[in-house]
């Protein structure tokens, strides 16, 4: 959109200058071409994420590099909440990267999710865009901790529409007193 924009504006200007500045009596300069930046990189970005008029998600992270031609994006340091009303859930993660025009996205390095008194742990989760809120998946391993249990698979599947979450590899769930 930024980029439609300038040329949008130096169109006009160009035009405007033209106009002003005689009939044309010299032939035309050549215009060198100005190669687009393939890459940006921002710090201390702030996000948020809209589904209409809804606010899903708002966050930050450290770094993030845009790759303009593929849409990849790398992020470090990531941390995003899920407003859910009044009861939100805290997302943090070392490093993260997807691909906006797939919307979908990874988070590796270390994921942390907290909501209430539980304590989500698994080294990655990728999400998609699948189903009402989409669908996050980990093929390693997840420990859940809680106050009295702490739950324990590997791999999983939680539909973020609807909450729930189904653990793979013969799940373990142990409880009594503060496991935390």
């Amino acid at each position: 959109m930024f980029q439609r924009l300038w040329m949008r504006t130096a169109a006009g200007l160009a035009a405007a200058l033209a106009l002003g500045l005689g009939t044309g009596c010299q032939p035309a300069q050549p215009v060198e071409a100005r190669d687009v930046v393939p890459e940006l990189m921002l710090e201390g970005v702030r996000f948020r994420v809209w589904r209409g008029a809804d606010l899903r998600v708002e966050g930050e992270a450290r770094t993030a590099t845009l790759e303009r031609d593929s849409t990849l994006l790398r992020a470090r340091d990531v941390v995003a909440v899920l407003p859910r009303g009044g009861d939100p859930v805290r997302i943090a993660a070392p490093e993260g990267s997807g691909t906006l025009s797939a919307h979908t996205f990874e988070a590796h390095g270390g994921v942390t999710v907290r909501h209430r008194d539980d304590v989500a742990r698994t080294p990655s989760a990728r999400y998609t865009p699948e189903g009402e809120g989409g669908m996050v998946r980990g093929d390693q391993a997840l420990t859940v901790d809680g106050r009295g249990y702490r739950l324990e698979g590997t791999g999983f599947v939680l539909d973020a529409g609807t909450g729930e979450l189904t653990l793979g590899g013969s799940p373990r769930l142990t409880g009594g007193g503060e496991l935390r």
